[in-house]
């Protein structure tokens, strides 16, 4: 269980948090850069002492020196290996940055949220946590009713997202929290709070998931401030909640992101079990002499001005596999039950062209002659997440031969005929298309699944075998045994950007062409992006040795080189002369425009060797003055009792 707070954990002044920053010593930055950011560098530690420093002035200019404070942080996601798995039950695997959000938080008996953040791009603002639920809990919901979708937080969100309020604001996901815990326990009273954000180093709209950080902030914020009325959360039920809490900003995403921000050890790669009935997350180590280099590829992923668009679609072409899936399985355990590969050699054929309304394409011969491989994956397969050998208990022939049962993509109109729906339903259910001839890439789709989840149960294998290779025998470090470890690690790095970009469509050019210049760079194993995609970060596995090299390499070959950024700027010069004067499109244009030539003018701050860092955590910086000894993290549960 995640160590955050116990129930002995006292706040203690502003002021108080404010010196030992100062006074602690070489005591304090042992804790700092070998419990949290897993750096020693007196440099780097300085700057992170005066960024919480920074963020304690800004809360003691709010509520003055002796208010009671806790400070928090937490750090940015770096989907350096799997991507968007937990969307479907499956198994992903990520870790954290040293890059982080730093929060400054003082308890309220009221209801309100009165927020401030250092970054002059999030305006402050005080928030009435009972007006935003009633707002968004008494959205009409009869027409919706109608037409058959219960009312629930799930469909809410998706029908009244950031209900009243503006899309991309970040004042929703400091309250999507308190939103989803009153949607299952109405009748609660939270009390609010007031929260400073301090200046972050996660990079901001870039794929490592800053927004998920705010979320767990703010529910490290309602926690403590409610404990004693909140459920007694079990970890997986923690994730699975936080995962629905950011619904409400917009994006239906999985649990994944909340999960390791929340979770991951200091220096650890975690491996989270979204495929079991309560997730559950497996630390691993990471390969030694190996760095991972984190590059912005400085095209932005704005949320607000059509990131959710596609995220959703995404999330559209998952929901729609699935449910063909569901559809299919039970027709295929039906002909099983009644013999009907003992009476006819097409059996499998009719079926698909029964349930899909056309021919298949190609006879499923493996699938067709050996019904127990069927029936194993009709006993075994849940979602998407579940296309395992480990989980169906098949073999990955079998496997694929079960996903070229979909069709490769789906219209809205075939889906309404197959799933027995009207189209304006398909199109709410599973996200529009932005072309009248999009639709939804089932099997495509499904192979990416499969595929990824091929790689990571490679990857926890080879992770744990190399461990074990050096635990034994240290001089095996330097051994080409070992070094092979490295490079195929890389390899299955590189294969999953290949499936990010040709399976599952969200890489773009600005990416792929950071991809290549790193990959003429020094020392490079492998490299993806991470994240959601359509622009962000790119994640590189290096030869440590070589880290430095490949950073200078990138600023000479990509940041250096104006004619690599004309296509991206020649995008927002559009949409700023096309757009309305003074709308949200034009006015994110040109901020983007200006956050690229800030970006340009400094390229340093935007690659770096990072390391993994503890997930969310207190800070109880006090032991580090006091006389009195102390553990340096205050260790508890979470939802443990007072």
């Amino acid at each position: 269980m995640s160590k955050i707070f116990s129930p002995d954990f006292k706040p203690a002044s502003a002021g108080k948090i404010l010196e030992a920053l100062a006074d602690g010593g070489e005591k304090l930055d042992s804790y700092l850069g070998e419990s949290i950011y897993i750096n020693r560098d007196a440099g780097y530690l300085a700057k992170q002492k005066e960024r919480l420093a920074a963020t304690l002035r800004h809360h003691i200019s709010r509520v003055g020196s002796d208010a009671p404070t806790i400070l928090l942080r937490a750090p940015g996601r770096l989907n350096a290996f799997l991507e968007y798995l937990d969307m479907c039950g499956g198994d992903h695997m990520s870790t954290t940055i040293d890059g982080d959000i730093p929060m400054a938080l003082s308890l309220r008996d009221d209801e309100i949220l009165d927020i401030s953040n250092s970054n002059g791009l999030f305006p402050a603002e005080r928030i009435s946590i009972k007006k935003e639920f009633r707002s968004f809990i008494e959205a009409p919901w009869g027409e919706y009713e109608k037409s058959g979708m219960a009312d629930n937080w799930d469909n809410r969100s998706l029908v009244y997202p950031y209900r009243g309020r503006s899309q991309g604001d970040w004042a929703n996901y400091v309250l999507c929290p308190y939103l989803r815990a009153l949607a299952g326990n109405s009748p609660l009273y939270l009390k609010g709070a007031t929260m400073s954000f301090g200046p972050a180093t996660t990079p901001f709209r870039a794929g490592v998931s800053s927004s998920s950080a705010m979320v767990v902030l703010s529910f490290l914020a309602m926690f403590a401030a409610n404990r004693s009325i909140l459920p007694k959360w079990t970890e997986g039920q923690v994730c699975a909640f936080l995962g629905e809490a950011e619904w409400y900003v917009g994006t239906h995403g999985g649990a994944n992101d909340q999960t390791t921000i929340l979770f991951n050890p200091a220096n650890c790669v975690s491996y989270n079990r979204h495929s079991r009935e309560e997730a559950e997350s497996t630390p691993l180590p990471f390969l030694k002499g190996v760095h991972v280099v984190l590059a912005n590829s400085l095209w932005e992923v704005n949320k607000s001005m059509g990131g959710n668009q596609s995220f959703n679609m995404r999330k559209g072409w998952i929901r729609m596999a699935e449910d063909l899936f569901d559809l299919l399985v039970p027709k295929l355990k039906e002909s099983l039950d009644k013999k009907a590969h003992s009476k006819n050699p097409g059996w499998l054929s009719k079926l698909l062209s029964d349930t899909f309304l056309k021919e298949p394409e190609r006879l499923p011969a493996i699938l067709s002659g050996n019904p127990r491989l069927c029936e194993k994956i009709c006993a075994n397969y849940k979602r998407l997440g579940s296309l395992c050998s480990d989980i169906l208990g098949v073999p990955d022939e079998a496997i694929e031969e079960f996903i070229s049962l979909l069709p490769v993509k789906i219209r809205p109109d075939e889906a309404a005929r197959i799933l027995d729906a009207d189209h304006s339903s398909i199109l709410r259910n599973y996200t529009s298309p932005r072309r009248d001839i999009g639709g939804y890439h089932a099997r495509t789709t499904a192979r990416f699944f499969h595929r990824q989840n091929m790689i990571g149960r490679r990857l926890e294998k080879i992770f744990l075998e190399a461990d074990a290779m050096i635990a034994n025998n240290p001089d095996m470090l330097l051994s080409r045994e070992y070094d092979q470890y490295k490079v195929e690690t890389g390899n299955l790095v590189d294969m999953l950007q290949d499936a990010l970009c040709f399976d599952f469509r969200v890489s773009i050019p600005q990416i792929d062409m950071l991809l290549s210049v790193a990959k003429r760079g020094p020392g490079y194993l492998g490299g993806k992006l991470t994240g959601a995609g359509k622009g962000g970060c790119v994640s590189l596995l290096v030869r440590e040795e070589c880290s430095a090299e490949m950073c200078e390499h990138l600023d000479r070959e990509y940041y250096s080189r104006p004619e690599k950024f004309e296509y991206y700027r020649m995008v927002l010069d559009d949409e700023a002369k096309y757009s309305e004067p003074n709308s949200a499109l034009h006015s994110s244009a040109l901020e983007r425009l200006a956050n690229l030539e800030k970006a340009l003018a400094s390229p340093t701050e935007h690659r770096r060797t990072v390391t993994f860092s503890r997930g969310a955590c207190a800070l109880n910086l006090i032991p580090f003055i006091s006389p009195e000894s102390a553990e340096d993290i205050c260790e508890g549960r979470v939802g443990e009792d007072d």
